[in-house]
C-alpha cells in the first residue's frame, strides 16, 4: 500500500510538472527553431512565427528563458545577419520597448546588459541607443554601466537611423532568391556587407545585396558609401580598375547610386575615380551624370586630378567629353607633369 502511495505521488508530481511546462509554453529555443524554418521556407508570418518569441520578453517564466529570448531575437534581427529585412524590422519594432524595460528593470545584471547590447546588434536608431546608454550608465552595477560606456562609444560613429534603416524589404521572389544566394555564401544582408562586396569588386554579390533590400546609398557620407568603396578603396587596393570593379560600379550606378555626394573637401565620386581608377569607370560615371566640372577645396578638378595622378587614359576620356582646364590649373600641371603625353593633354585641355 505504501509502495502504491509513492507511485501515485510520483505520477501526480509528474503531471503537475507537465502541466506547468505546458502552461509556460514552448521554450525560446523551440520558438526560434520554428521561426528559422519559416524564414528558410520564405513564408514568414510575423504574428505567427515571430510574435511568440517577442512575447517571452513580456512575461518570461525564468531568467534563463528571458536571456535565451533576448539572444534568439538578437540573432534573428542582427543588422548584419542573413534574415530578410521584414523579419529584422518587425523584431526591432516590437522588441525595442520591451528590451528598454529589461535594460532598466531586468532581474539580473546579465539580463540588463544583454538587453542593452542586443539593441546595438539589431541596428536600433541613435535615439533608441542614446536612451539605452543612459539607462545603463545609471545602473547600480559596474558591469551594466560598462555596457553603457561601450554603447556610448559606438554611438559616436553611427548614422542617426541605425544599421537597420539601411535595409528595406521589397518583397517578392527576387528578394527571397537573393537572400538564399547570400545565405549559401554565408553573407549577411547589411550595408557593411555591401561595402565589403563593393570593395572586392564582386558584382554578383552586390546585385544580390541590393535585391535583398540593402540601400545602394547607405552610409552617412560619401566615404561611407558602397560606390566609394568600389572606386576609391577598390581601385586603390588593386592599383587601378579591374573588370570586377567596373561591373560593380555599373551595378551600383544602375541601382541609383548618388553621384552628387561630396566629401568635406568638395570631392565627388568622379574625383575619386580620376585619382584611383581608369577610363572604363570614369566613362561609366560621366555617362551616368557625374559632374566633370566640380572643383574641390584645393582647386582640383577630376581632369587635373587624373593628370596629376598619371592616368592619361582617364584624362583623354574627360577631354573628349568637353572637360577643360583653367589658366591656373594649366600652370600648376605644367610645373608638375613630365610625361610628353600628359603635357600634350594639358595643352589640348587649355583650349576653349
Amino acid at each position: 500500500m505504501k509502495t502504491m502511495t509513492l507511485v501515485t505521488r510520483a505520477l501526480v508530481f509528474g503531471l503537475v510538472c507537465a502541466t506547468a511546462l505546458a502552461a509556460a509554453g514552448p521554450s525560446p529555443s523551440v520558438l526560434y527553431d520554428r521561426a528559422k524554418r519559416a524564414i528558410v521556407a520564405g513564408n514568414v508570418v510575423p504574428e505567427r512565427d515571430l510574435a511568440p518569441l517577442v512575447d517571452v520578453l513580456r512575461g518570461p517564466s525564468s531568467e534563463e528563458d528571458l536571456r535565451a529570448a533576448i539572444d534568439r531575437i538578437e540573432t534573428l534581427a542582427d543588422a548584419s545577419g542573413s534574415s530578410p529585412a521584414a523579419v529584422k524590422h518587425y523584431l526591432l519594432d516590437q522588441s525595442t520597448p520591451l528590451l528598454l524595460k529589461v535594460a532598466a528593470n531586468g532581474p539580473s545584471v546579465f539580463a540588463r546588459g544583454d538587453a542593452v547590447m542586443a539593441l546595438r546588434e539589431m541596428g536600433a536608431s541613435r535615439a533608441v541607443l542614446e536612451q539605452a546608454a543612459t539607462i545603463a550608465e545609471h545602473d547600480r552595477d559596474d558591469y551594466v554601466r560598462s555596457r553603457g560606456e561601450i554603447l556610448r562609444n559606438f554611438i559616436k560613429s553611427m548614422p542617426a537611423g541605425g544599421a537597420a534603416a539601411d535595409v528595406k524589404s521589397a518583397g517578392g521572389a527576387r528578394e527571397q532568391q537573393a537572400i538564399a544566394s547570400l545565405k549559401a555564401r554565408k553573407l549577411g544582408v547589411s550595408a557593411d556587407q555591401l561595402r565589403r562586396s563593393s570593395l572586392d569588386g564582386n558584382a554578383a554579390d552586390v546585385q544580390a545585396l541590393l535585391d535583398a533590400g540593402v540601400n545602394v546609398n547607405s552610409g552617412s557620407s560619401l566615404s561611407d558609401s558602397a560606390i566609394y568603396f568600389a572606386v576609391f578603396s577598390g581601385c586603390g587596393k588593386n592599383q587601378g580598375e579591374t573588370e570586377g570593379l567596373v561591373n560593380t560600379v555599373n551595378v551600383l550606378v544602375a541601382s541609383g547610386a548618388d553621384l552628387k555626394r561630396k566629401d568635406d573637401n568638395g570631392n565627388n565620386i568622379l574625383m575619386s575615380a580620376a585619382q584611383m581608377c581608369g577610363p572604363k569607370i570614369v566613362t561609366a560615371l560621366i555617362v551616368a551624370g557625374a559632374d566633370m566640372k566640380v572643383t574641390n577645396g584645393s582647386g582640383m578638378t577630376p581632369l587635373s586630378m587624373a593628370l596629376l595622378m598619371r592616368h592619361p587614359d582617364s584624362a583623354e576620356v574627360m577631354v573628349a567629353k568637353g572637360a577643360r582646364l583653367t589658366a591656373s590649373q594649366v600652370q600648376m600641371l605644367n610645373a608638375s607633369v613630365t610625361d610628353p603625353r600628359a603635357k600634350a593633354i594639358v595643352q589640348r585641355a587649355a583650349g576653349k
